[in-house]
């Protein structure tokens, strides 16, 4: 097992890592209160704010999607983890201008291009295997 081989392994446990990580904090954060919301105990959004909860539930499933997705195909669940990073950021900065939202958008953000960097690797890892294998 060659040194490159090991990095590619490390680099794709912290990655996968670092996701499961926010998924779980988002599945702490919104399942509780998508389960009050349908049960109607939840409160009630302030009148022409309701835009944030659908946001924000946008995100949490979109960032879920993309990190189920990321698991067989890193490319792709980068992609969709991005996504998520804007559907959460773009709404609340040019509706609201409130740059809070940034919190969630910042991480998913870096998240994303983590496991693109991971696709990038484990790509570059198998094309040198499979070169120094014909050596």
């Amino acid at each position: 097992m060659t040194e490159k081989n090991t990095n590619v392994k490390i680099f794709r446990k912290v990655v996968l890592s670092i996701g499961t990580f926010f998924a779980l904090f988002f599945l702490l954060a919104f399942v509780p209160k998508i389960i009050t919301d349908l049960s109607g105990e939840g409160h009630k959004p302030i009148p022409g704010r309701e835009w944030e909860g659908q946001v924000m539930l946008a995100m949490f499933i979109t960032y879920l999607v993309g990190y189920t997705i990321g698991w067989w195909w890193r490319l792709w669940g980068g992609i969709i983890i991005i996504l998520a990073s804007l559907i959460v950021s773009i709404p609340f900065a040019i509706i609201d201008e409130n740059y809070g939202s940034l919190i969630f958008g910042i991480p998913q953000f870096v998240i994303g291009i983590l496991y693109i960097l991971l696709y990038r690797s484990e790509k570059l890892g198998s094309i040198e295997s499979r070169t120094l294998r014909k050596e």
